[in-house]
């Protein structure tokens, strides 16, 4: 029997709380450079823009919260109404793609943060290199992302650093198969996420959220730019606040 096919012990895994503030979020510009557009040419500053966001989310809850079809069944529960950047919340959610390390494919999705900038970086970095190496490019310069903050804060969270052969599965640097599964079964059991060490950067923590209502205080912070050099990442800049 392979490791893959190893049940997992019925402990397993380590359920225990999180409460973590200022989580970073790295987003691809084109999609949340503007994020709420329609303000962004009301306000001065970045303060400003979150201040109007708090005012026309408070005000357009209602009609958010009407709109409840979704092909993966996401309702008022599975979404956040009424609160800065919902749409942004709600966007990682509600898209889930060709899956994550625990979130299958498809139309579900979830909400991957860091507790520093570091980590974030090194993680986004790789899968772009990825996707570089797909499509034959060696070298990119100054590919925007935007930071996000949020605060975390949740009783249940799948707890991965305690070195067991369960959570190491769920940990290869390459293979999903055993997170998504993991990531399913929490989903189902309505557990707020994983904490997990990230594979990208040594002593990174990252934090899979899947309970949108457990992503809180979500603010626009700087712009980084990244570089990739011959399928290595480059580092990275801030280009603005």
């Amino acid at each position: 029997m392979s490791g893959a096919d190893t049940p997992a012990p019925d402990d397993w895994p380590v359920i225990g709380p999180v409460a973590y503030d200022n989580t970073c979020r790295l987003i691809p510009g084109q999609y949340a450079l503007d994020a709420e557009h329609a303000l962004t040419d009301l306000a001065d500053s970045d303060d400003d823009l979150n201040s109007l966001i708090r005012l026309a989310a408070a005000t357009n809850s209602r009609l958010q919260a009407q709109e409840e079809q979704h092909p993966a069944g996401l309702g008022r529960t599975d979404a956040v109404f009424g609160v800065p950047y919902s749409k942004i919340i709600n966007g990682a959610f509600s898209y889930g793609g060709q899956g994550a390390r625990f979130h299958a494919p498809g139309p579900r999705g979830a909400w991957y943060c860091a507790l520093d900038v570091e980590t974030c970086l090194a993680e986004v970095a790789f899968h772009r290199i990825v996707h570089l190496f797909e499509t034959g490019v060696s070298d990119e310069a100054n590919i925007p992302y935007r930071l996000f903050r949020a605060d975390v804060h949740a009783q249940e969270f799948a707890l991965l650093d305690d070195g067991s052969a369960a959570s190491e599965l769920c940990l290869d640097p390459l293979l999903y198969e055993a997170g998504q599964a993991l990531g399913t079964r929490l989903r189902g059991e309505h557990r707020g996420g994983v904490r997990y060490p990230s594979v990208r950067h040594d002593g990174g923590v990252c934090l899979a959220v899947l309970q949108a209502p457990v992503v809180a205080n979500v603010r626009r912070d700087e712009v980084y730019r990244l570089s990739i050099a011959d399928y290595r990442y480059a580092g990275a800049v801030v280009a603005s606040a």
